[in-house]
């Protein structure tokens, strides 16, 4: 329903009240109708990452492997993969657009802790853990990765910002640590002109286009989008945390971007 307002003249006290009521009304329904809204539950999704290049022959398969989760009933509620592209293939003929040094030094991180044995593409984290589960052939068993968490987190989305909103469960707990936000890019399709994957075209799901990483302690706090890397025709959002000086996840959420957002 629209209202004509242009044809309303309001006069008298009580009608200018009652047009002011309808105005604020209709603003309210728009910005709620502009706001997507991602909430944990009592068991903490499995966060897959795994690290990977255009510019790397071995990793096309791994990527077409992630793409498959799309059509997963259990995407975002049990999984949630997120894909970063390192930029220490770039030097042999083709410049990955999707990658970023940030993510190779994500990588590395995992190393210098001691959670992956060497640094490599493609490679897979689960749950801030090396996992090479794929690398046999196994898939990763949601009953077996799931665990419990004790941080409540809400992640309020607008097309500018995200309103994140977290808890911890134990009583008068105020611990310090990371707030992490990524904006996943969807239907991703490149000719890559040279190096090892030259002459072929990729599709990319559940591509980092953007990444951000925030100190925080429970409350609320509001986190502008990064820049993003490219455009894509569909995006998700993902938002977990970590604790202040480690990479292994305590909560995430995530979801699908409606498709009229542009960034």
């Amino acid at each position: 329903m629209s209202f004509q307002f242009s044809s309303i003249v309001c006069k008298a006290t009580t009608l200018k009240a009652m047009c002011a009521a309808v105005i604020v009304l209709c603003c309210s329904n728009v910005a709620s109708a502009d706001e997507i809204v991602f909430t944990s539950t009592e068991v903490r999704p499995v966060l897959l990452e795994l690290y990977s290049s255009q510019g790397c022959s071995s990793c096309p398969p791994a990527q077409r492997w992630v793409n498959s989760f799309t059509e997963s009933p259990n995407l975002w509620s049990h999984f949630i993969p997120i894909v970063f592209h390192v930029d220490y293939w770039d030097y042999i003929g083709w410049k990955d657009p999707f990658s970023s040094p940030k993510f190779s030094s994500r990588q590395r991180s995992f190393g210098r802790e001691g959670l992956v044995n060497s640094v490599y593409t493609p490679g897979f984290v689960v749950n801030g853990h090396e996992w090479k589960g794929w690398f046999t052939g196994h898939d990763i068993k949601p009953t077996k990765l799931e665990r419990t968490s004790n941080i409540n987190l809400t992640a309020a989305a607008e097309q500018d910002r995200v309103n994140i909103k977290y808890a911890f469960t134990e009583p008068n707990s105020n611990k310090e640590g990371k707030v992490h936000l990524a904006v996943l890019g969807f239907d991703l399709n490149t000719q890559v002109q040279a190096g090892e994957n030259a002459h072929r075209t990729l599709s990319e799901n559940f591509i980092v286009l953007g990444y951000r990483q925030e100190n925080f302690k429970s409350g609320q706090h509001l986190i502008k989008y990064p820049t993003l890397s490219a455009r894509a025709e569909k995006y998700a959002l993902v938002v977990w945390t970590s604790e202040p000086n480690g990479l292994k996840p305590t909560q995430a959420v995530g979801g699908y971007l409606p498709e009229a957002w542009v960034f």
